[in-house]
């Protein structure tokens, strides 16, 4: 087990080898395709959900864990589109999944 330390979380967290290079990878390619801001802020979110994690009684990362932080920390919540179009754009899904919905019954 490996101890590493993040931005967000104060203290040593006990990683798998595997999750920490993941990590390391990871923060390396949003430095180079996005700049280091994104990179920090990559950094940073990750740490405070494990930091939760490790409140809520999880004792190390493994690299599943690490896998699902790094790929959907950044996730941004969905807007809802009030514009004209995505208005149009949700009826057209609403109508295709009760038609599908019928043809099912």
């Amino acid at each position: 087990m490996d101890q590493i330390t993040v931005a967000g979380h104060p203290d040593p967290i006990p990683t798998s080898p595997v999750a920490a290079a993941l990590l390391r990878q990871r923060l390396e390619a949003a430095r180079e395709t996005r700049g280091a801001a994104a990179a920090d802020n990559l950094e940073h979110l990750v740490g405070v959900r494990i930091g939760e994690l490790l409140e809520e009684g999880m004792h190390s990362i493994d690299l599943a864990t690490m896998r699902s932080l790094v790929d959907f920390v950044e996730t941004p919540a969905e807007e809802e589109d009030t514009s004209n179009l995505g208005r149009m754009v949700q009826g057209i899904r609403d109508k295709a999944a009760q038609r599908g919905k019928r043809m099912m019954s």
